[in-house]
């Protein structure tokens, strides 16, 4: 049994699960672990993080998520229950207050910090599950390498496998915020990305978690086996494989897409209207008045559709006739946000959505669609009647209610079809697979992103959005008040946005898309299937947790690994 000299030089056991046992004799050092690097830890879990927030815009240094999830691993395994997950939520901490430090730019401080932080904390929780739950399991193996390579490769798709699962309950748990997910990391490795047409998103994260996860085993083999050049190969031979039959076939569905016989030219107006001037009641007129000022030099463009933002400008019923004359006169239909108010039958009450509403030369074509994923803080308040002090963590005066279905919107006498999203609604995976049926030529989503002034949430946005075009095989426009505003193509390539000539996203203007539509890709995999590959996944953790937990019981758990 491995023993622990103490300072007076007294011999003393180890308690049971402290780090001393990665240290026993005949063992491999560890690689990270040793007594003198024990208070650094904290440290190199923070640098963790950080690393990780650096791989998603800005600066989008995509190829440190390829060594995070490894390095998270090895940074924590071997502490002690609590320790080890204090450990592993710092990282998680650090790499949700980063990468979400464009709340901070909210002109309501109030909610800005308290949504900072509110938001940082406990989307920090599902990534520091993971290392608790991989890390618990590596106490022994990660400095002894005990266990056969065959082992090795199964908790390696374990952990990514646990990664997706959390993933899966992120997106769904108290409304779902699935915001930055690690495969989101990838998403201008287009050859790579092309697997979210079958497993949607997840599939990029489980590569990525694998590959890391594969690649810590590997650099210890050679750690342990430095006389044996090939010693690692056994533990990245299938990882890689599989990351190069993915890349692959990703890049013979790129170079297969045939040419399109259909375009549609789309012109969109992106104001760029400070968010402290929206939230004044007295400033509609000054707003629709800019908006329509560059609508009508986007019309001499002579596009087959207009698009304004989300929440640019109130249309109230003394200006309606003048933009109703705009869009008559043009013969071009608009696409814009609008409040949509409808009092309950029966009652007083009165009900406030956000909406999205098609207005044509022949009038509104209805029904309009109405936002079913609201923005807690932004557009509803938590418990608001029974905790009546909420309201002042947000500057809105009162809550949204949600839709309840999506809504198709036809063109050209039925010639193309467009699904409308709203805000940060295409940024989830079994969402946005519920828009797109297999008639749907179109995604479009209307955003407001001035909540967040000029920084890195409007490509984070971006990138998010990026996979809901590659899941559903179809094209996705983005109109934004301040950026970005763009359209993605079908294989999830931004291929114009504002400002590409300038630099400039943020400013006021508009730009004219010519967009292919019907490339003959067929229904995509996920979007007939949605979730398949994510809840297998959450079924294999559970399945493995329970089988884990019924061998403690019986006694016969021996340490280590998913066995």
């Amino acid at each position: 049994m491995a023993r622990t000299v103490t300072a007076a030089g007294a011999i003393r056991k180890p308690k049971a699960g402290h780090s001393t046992r990665l240290l026993s004799s005949g063992s491999l050092p560890p690689l990270i672990g040793a007594k003198q690097l024990s208070q650094a830890r904290w440290l190199l879990a923070a640098l963790v993080g950080l690393a990780l927030a650096l791989a998603f815009p800005e600066p989008r240094w995509l190829g440190l998520a390829w060594l995070v999830p490894g390095a998270w691993l090895a940074v924590v395994a071997g502490e002690r229950r609590w320790r080890l997950f204090g450990m592993a939520f710092v990282a998680a901490l650090v790499f949700r207050l980063v990468s979400l430090r464009f709340l901070l730019n909210m002109p309501h401080a109030a909610g800005a910090i308290g949504g900072w932080l509110a938001l940082s904390f406990y989307s920090a929780l599902y990534p520091a599950a993971w290392a608790w739950l991989c890390a618990g399991w590596l106490r022994d193996g990660l400095a002894k390498l005990e266990w056969p390579w065959f082992r090795r490769l199964g908790f390696g798709m374990f952990a990514a496998a646990a990664w997706v699962a959390l993933e899966m309950l992120q997106s769904r748990l108290l409304g779902g915020y699935p915001w930055n997910f690690l495969g989101v990391s990838q998403f201008e490795n287009f050859a790579l990305i092309q697997i979210a047409s079958v497993t949607g998103v997840y599939g990029v994260s489980f590569l990525v978690v694998w590959a890391s996860v594969s690649l810590l085993f590997a650099v210890l083999q050679i750690r342990r086996s430095p006389a044996n050049p090939w010693s690692w190969m056994a533990d990245v031979a299938l990882p890689l494989l599989a990351l190069g039959l993915v890349c692959g076939w990703g890049i013979v569905r790129i170079a297969g897409v045939p040419a399109s016989t259909k375009k549609l030219t789309v012109a969109l107006v992106q104001p760029s209207i400070p968010q402290q001037l929206i939230w004044q009641g007295n400033t509609g007129d000054e707003r629709l008045a800019k908006v329509l000022e560059l609508s009508r030099l986007a019309l001499a463009t002579k596009p087959d559709l207009l698009l304004w933002p989300e929440a640019c400008a109130p249309i109230t019923a003394e200006r309606w006739p003048e933009v109703f004359d705009m869009v008559k006169s043009s013969g071009v239909p608009l696409l814009f946000g609008a409040d949509d108010v409808e009092r309950v039958s029966g009652s007083d009450e009165v009900r406030y959505f956000n909406s999205a509403v098609l207005l044509t030369p022949d009038g509104l074509q209805l029904p309009s669609y109405r936002k079913r994923r609201l923005v807690m803080f932004g557009e509803y308040i938590p418990f608001e009647k029974a905790l009546p002090f909420m309201k002042y963590l947000s500057p809105i005066g009162g809550s949204f209610s949600a839709g309840t279905e999506p809504v198709q919107f036809t063109l050209q006498a039925g010639e193309h079809t467009l699904a409308p999203l709203i805000c940060f609604e295409d940024s989830f995976p079994h969402g946005g697979r519920e828009h797109v049926s297999a008639e749907t030529d179109l995604l479009v989503n209307l955003t407001n992103d001035g909540w967040f002034g000029a920084g890195p949430e409007q490509w984070q946005h971006a990138a998010n959005a990026v996979f809901r075009a590659v899941e559903n095989g179809v094209p996705l426009i983005r109109c934004a008040n301040n950026g970005l505003t763009c359209w993605i193509d079908s294989l999830g390539r931004v291929r114009q946005f504002y400002g590409q000539e300038t630099g400039d996203i943020y400013g006021a203007g508009f730009v004219s898309f010519e967009v292919p539509l019907g490339q003959a890709l067929g229904q995509m995999v996920y979007n007939r299937h949605g979730d398949v590959f994510g809840w297998a996944c959450l079924g294999w953790v559970l399945g493995v947790a329970g089988v884990r937990r019924f061998r403690a019981k019986r006694g016969l758990h021996t340490g280590g690994g998913i066995g």
